[in-house]
């Protein structure tokens, strides 16, 4: 059996790459008995996580087939955070390192000044004294294991994986995208209050409100992370989309599919 072992900001990442990892015919896990056994260490034993009652249970996502089992584990956006986890499966399996093909992070680039390379080398830096990486986002260092980070949306350019959604979105669904943005372009903040406008007023909201008005037609009354789960975001008509094609080619690459 082939491991792998992902780490990613968010859910819109984790099923990002878990259609990705289905179209190379791994089957998305949901019971334990089904699990590979390597990866037991990484499910939760304790309820409630920290003894806080509303925090989500941090287990990974899981996909396998007979030759590969690889988990696809949620840490955040914060750097701190992604090092306490990678740190974290580091020392609860000692042979880790050893044991996966790959270990890879996915996070978004954002709007900060350096874009892309400046949000790398923060999280190249913040991890050093753990494994090493390759000099630049996107590749992947021919290494045991292999390893690489990839930056959304293009290893390049400000951004976030929102970005290359909205790409996806307007391939497949360019009537309800088009929809979408209207609706959300002609919204009228004054009408809202302080709280209100917090989340919308980022710099990714929009992008955000946008995919969710369209997953919420697809999907209504459920997340977008299950509309790209269930519908077409990722698919044949969107893997030729440079952004796709790229992570596409790192998850190829890193665990030697």
């Amino acid at each position: 059996m082939k491991y792998g072992y992902v780490i990613v900001e968010g859910h819109h990442d984790a099923e990002v790459i878990g259609h990705i990892l289905r179209r190379k015919n791994l089957i998305f896990i949901t019971k334990l008995e089904e699990l590979d056994q390597y990866w037991k260490f990484l499910v939760p034993r304790d309820f409630p996580p920290d003894g806080d009652l509303l925090k989500r249970v941090p287990v990974p996502l899981f996909f396998q087939n007979n030759e590969y089992s690889i988990a696809v584990q949620i840490a955040g956006g914060d750097l701190k955070e992604i090092k306490k986890r990678l740190k974290a499966t580091i020392e609860n399996r000692d042979t880790l390192l050893e044991d996966v093909v790959g270990v890879g992070i996915t996070i978004d680039a954002d709007y900060g000044s350096n874009g892309a390379i400046g949000r790398f080398n923060q999280l190249k830096k913040e991890l050093t004294d753990l494994i090493k990486f390759p000099k630049y986002p996107g590749k992947v260092l021919s290494a045991k294991p292999k390893t690489g980070i990839f930056i959304f949306p293009d290893n390049k350019n400000k951004g976030t994986i929102e970005n290359t959604l909205l790409k996806c979105g307007q391939k497949v669904y360019s009537g309800l995208l088009s929809g979408a943005t209207n609706f959300v372009d002609n919204v009228n903040l004054n009408l809202l209050n302080k709280n209100d406008k917090i989340d919308f007023k980022k710099r990714s909201g929009r992008d955000k409100a946008k995919i969710g008005c369209v997953a919420n037609i697809l999907r209504p009354g459920k997340s977008v992370q299950v509309s790209i789960h269930d519908n077409d975001w990722i698919s044949d008509q969107t893997v030729g989309i440079i952004e796709v094609a790229e992570l596409k080619r790192f998850i190829e690459e890193l665990f030697e599919f």
